[in-house]
């Protein structure tokens, strides 16, 4: 028996499939050249997020959210130095995690956005470390050592004066048994006329001193105060001595009436008022070497070896 094989009817299945294979086409065309732009498209996020971990700017709306905390070391940096990186680009800075401690590398430009007070003034290429007792406030590195010291100072004569002494010497000693030379020195007598110098303004006390920096009065590490005005023991302010157990106990004998001595001896190990910790310290000089490409002209991890290592001698007579 002979088939009849309609010839039309091929041609339009022949057809019909040449149209779909056409638009079969067209749609894996349409999707691969999606797939590609997609493919694209994620290498350059992939790419913009390298390049956000590298630099890792910090943005204004990032600085001012509640989520930001200021780290504990500031370096002031020429915005110059990342002004051509795309990915940096409206942003005050970065922050760097190299030297072991975060640090806010923050552009100079971006000084008076920040609402930091810097101590001294800020100056471009310059490390600071923050206030202990007031994270507003950042104090350079290179001299923090010597204000802290008279802080410290300060506050051992204002508790001498209002404990009611007559007369207080400070020495400050190092590990070796030799007094600190070339720290600080200066004579204070008290007066019934009023607050004057600092410790007046710190403590609302009557005590003058004079300023202590490379160029005071040195007299071998040592520091002695003579008061005319007598009080009443009464309770001072503390700060860096706040949780020292033998200055404590001379202010709780003396305030308790329990006094029964004309002369006390307080020694103070730097140990337990640091500046700053050890690691801490090492990473500012890291901070130097790395970021500003030099070596710092002090060792900050130097001196706060031998803050360390130093202790204050209390001498009080009343």
């Amino acid at each position: 028996m002979k088939m009849e094989f309609d010839k039309s009817k091929g041609a339009q299945a022949v057809s019909g499939l040449m149209r779909g294979a056409k638009e079969l086409g067209k749609k894996v065309g349409a999707s691969t050249k999606a797939g590609v732009e997609a493919l694209v498209e994620k290498s350059k996020a992939d790419s913009q997020e390298r390049r956000l971990k590298k630099y890792n700017p910090l943005f204004p709306e990032q600085y001012q959210s509640e989520s930001f905390h200021i780290p504990n070391i500031i370096a002031i940096v020429d915005d110059a130095v990342r002004r051509d990186i795309d990915v940096c680009e409206g942003a005050i800075g970065w922050l760097d995690k190299d030297s072991g401690e975060e640090v806010l590398c923050l552009y100079d430009e971006a000084v008076e956005f920040s609402g930091i007070q810097f101590i001294p003034a800020p100056i471009c290429n310059a490390v600071y470390y923050v206030d202990r007792f007031d994270r507003n406030r950042f104090i350079q590195a290179d001299c923090i050592f010597s204000r802290t010291l008279k802080e410290k100072v300060d506050e051992l004569q204002h508790i001498a004066e209002c404990l009611g002494a007559r007369s207080c010497l400070i020495e400050m000693v190092e590990s070796s048994g030799n007094l600190v030379s070339n720290q600080i020195a200066v004579d204070a007598e008290i007066s019934k006329k009023g607050a004057r110098g600092k410790a007046a303004e710190n403590y609302g006390g009557a005590m003058e001193y004079g300023s202590v920096n490379a160029n005071s009065r040195m007299q071998n590490g040592r520091v002695e105060a003579k008061f005319k005005w007598f009080r009443s023991p009464q309770h001072p302010t503390l700060k860096w001595f706040a949780h020292d157990d033998g200055i404590l106990h001379l202010v709780d004998t003396c305030c308790s009436g329990k006094r029964a001595v004309k002369e006390i001896t307080v020694e103070v190990f730097g140990s337990t008022v640091t500046t700053m910790s050890q690691s801490v310290a090492c990473a500012i000089d890291g901070v130097v070497g790395k970021i500003f490409s030099g070596k710092a002209n002090v060792s900050v991890e130097k001196l706060a070896q031998k803050e360390y290592n130093s202790k204050l001698m209390f001498y009080v007579k009343f």
